[in-house]
């Protein structure tokens, strides 16, 4: 391993999913220099949907029309949860913060007003989500208007099923008719990944619209798997309706998911554009505090980096991706040590129920904060004055059940940025 090679910065950013890249895109909207060490593989398993709060209470059936009726009765029944202390205001902010990050990286999304929108899954079940890529945004509509829907498959793509899609959905539109595309020079399975690839090509995008052409005039929509191109995937979606001349939207799949790389390659067109450092595929260590800044060790294959930060945004995430370590008897945080809010014993974790409404204890485990997202010690006390955590490190959320993941990492790192930037003594952000 080679020596030591120092890094200084204002803010280091430790976690390169979802809210880390929120975290770097605020602080470098700010002026602060910033790094951001993690790996970034992990968008690659989200959806490319951002939830704001789909359900409440947990053991609701039915999912929630309008989230901030949901969020007052959330702040009451749990109010150390993020969003108690961000509100809606803020939250609403940052959605349009992330919006307005992504499109400058060349990936357009529409944001919903106040209501929730309901997304076909290729379950055939539906989605609520409050900020959604444009090329879904058509489908959103369907169970309104109760359309005419093709549902379309392509030969050789994995994950995917139109006939599947359409089980799920059952009776819940006026006709629903199905369709598998065959694409040349595919003759065996193929991940969506190389198949979005394809579809960058004109010739393929022509030999799709021929065969979907005679469902013109016979059907009001169109659903196709979320493959219209890794790059300038509206634009491919939007040829592709003025081609076959009717409605087209994307239906996200299972990961590998190419929502999710889009998201990836526009956080970091923008970050990069913005003179953010990436320091991908990199373990932080060793964390030090002098009373002034912070010193941590970033370790790869080949060398160490010693980065100096005036402040840390820890966000690590929880279980998949290292933030939070379970134990045989306790659950650890893995960078700092930090107090990690927990059942009392393991035999709480989880429930008998595996698919109970209410969810898990162990979902709610995390790391306790102040109103500024400064990890607290057992006494209640900040750990360090410009240490914060944001994303799903957090305790108090269960995200999984309240369809609120990406509102939570969004609004808590643009809160947690905006408490450091102001800490400064630079203003109000």
């Amino acid at each position: 391993m080679t020596g030591h090679r120092d890094i200084n910065c204002d803010l280091l950013v430790i976690g390169a999913g979802f809210s880390g890249m929120v975290a770097a895109a605020r602080a470098a909207s700010l002026g602060l220099k910033t790094v951001l060490a993690g790996n970034s593989g992990s968008l690659l398993f989200v959806s490319g949907l951002l939830d704001y709060l789909g359900v409440y209470p947990m053991d609701a059936s039915a999912t929630l029309d309008d989230p901030a009726r949901g969020l007052a009765r959330l702040k009451k029944d749990f109010p150390a949860h993020p969003y108690a202390v961000t509100g809606h205001e803020r939250i609403i902010q940052s959605f349009e913060f992330v919006k307005e990050i992504l499109g400058a990286g060349g990936l357009s999304y529409h944001l919903s007003p106040q209501k929730n929108l309901s997304v076909l899954t290729a379950m055939g079940t539906r989605k609520p989500s409050f900020m959604v890529p444009k090329t879904m945004i058509k489908g959103t509509s369907l169970f309104k208007e109760r359309k005419k829907l093709l549902l379309i498959d392509i030969k050789g793509l994995q994950g995917f099923s139109a006939r599947q899609v359409a089980a799920g959905l059952g009776n819940h539109l006026s006709e629903i008719r199905t369709l598998r595309v065959e694409i040349p020079n595919i003759r065996k399975a193929v991940p969506p990944i190389v198949l979005a690839g394809f579809f960058e090509d004109p010739e393929v995008q022509n030999a799709f619209v021929k065969q979907v052409l005679p469902f013109s005039g016979q059907v009001d929509i169109a659903g196709m798997p979320a493959v219209c191109g890794v790059n300038n995937s509206l634009g491919i979606q939007q040829k592709l309706e003025e081609m076959t001349g009717m409605d087209l939207f994307e239906i996200p799949g299972i990961p590998p998911s190419i929502p999710g790389l889009r998201m990836k390659n526009a956080f970091e067109k923008k970050l990069t554009d913005s003179g953010v450092r990436l320091l991908s595929n990199i373990h932080i260590k060793a964390p030090v505090f002098n009373g002034k800044k912070f010193t941590l060790i970033g370790e790869t294959d080949s060398r160490e980096l010693s980065i100096g930060a005036k402040g840390v945004i820890l966000a690590t995430g929880r279980f998949p991706g290292g933030g939070l370590h379970a134990r045989r008897e306790r659950i650890v945080e893995t960078v700092f040590r930090l107090a990690v809010i927990q059942p009392v014993n393991r035999s709480l974790w989880h429930g008998l129920d595996f698919l109970t409404r209410q969810g898990h204890l162990i979902n709610r485990a995390g790391i306790e904060t102040d109103p500024f997202f400064r990890p607290l010690d057992e006494r209640d006390r900040p750990v360090f004055q410009h240490l914060y955590a944001v994303g799903s490190i957090l305790a108090h959320n269960d995200w999984t059940r309240l369809k609120s993941g990406s509102g939570v990492s969004q609004v808590s790192a643009c809160a947690a940025v905006d408490a450091f930037y102001q800490s400064l003594g630079k203003g109000k952000p």
